[in-house]
């Protein structure tokens, strides 16, 4: 009984005893899914706004800035490390932040300025010669 060789395939081609080629020679280019996450959640909370949207908006996008930082530190070049990303995330959950805080301070002044309105218009409604 003699060992023969497995005959090897041409190179190129791929067959299950080999391993395929690769199709892309450059390297694999990073994800910063803080960045992501917090673009989407701050920019979510101007559709649903559910109170929390931009805080929570704003805390990813400070952990995407951390992890742009790193990735610029790795040497990845500055458009794929999600920098940009991350700071869009930041402004808009901020503005989000600020919208949802004026919104509530007007609906206070206004429940206050619709009960004194009323108080107003029943005060005088008694004291007219209506009745």
């Amino acid at each position: 009984m003699t060992n023969a060789p497995t005959p090897q395939p041409a190179p190129g081609y791929w067959t299950p005893n080999n391993v395929a080629p690769s199709l892309s020679t450059s390297p694999r280019t990073p994800t910063n899914y803080m960045a992501w996450t917090g673009m989407l959640v701050s920019v979510s909370g101007f559709i649903f706004n559910l109170g929390l949207n931009g805080v929570v908006g704003v805390i990813f996008s400070i952990l995407g800035l951390r992890e742009a930082r790193r990735l610029a530190a790795a040497g990845h070049p500055h458009e794929h490390t999600g920098h940009s990303l991350a700071l869009a995330g930041l402004i808009t959950g901020i503005v989000h932040i600020i919208v949802t805080a004026g919104i509530v301070v007007l609906s206070v002044f206004a429940v206050f300025w619709f009960n004194d309105w009323l108080n107003t218009l029943i005060t005088q409604i008694e004291n007219s010669n209506l009745r």
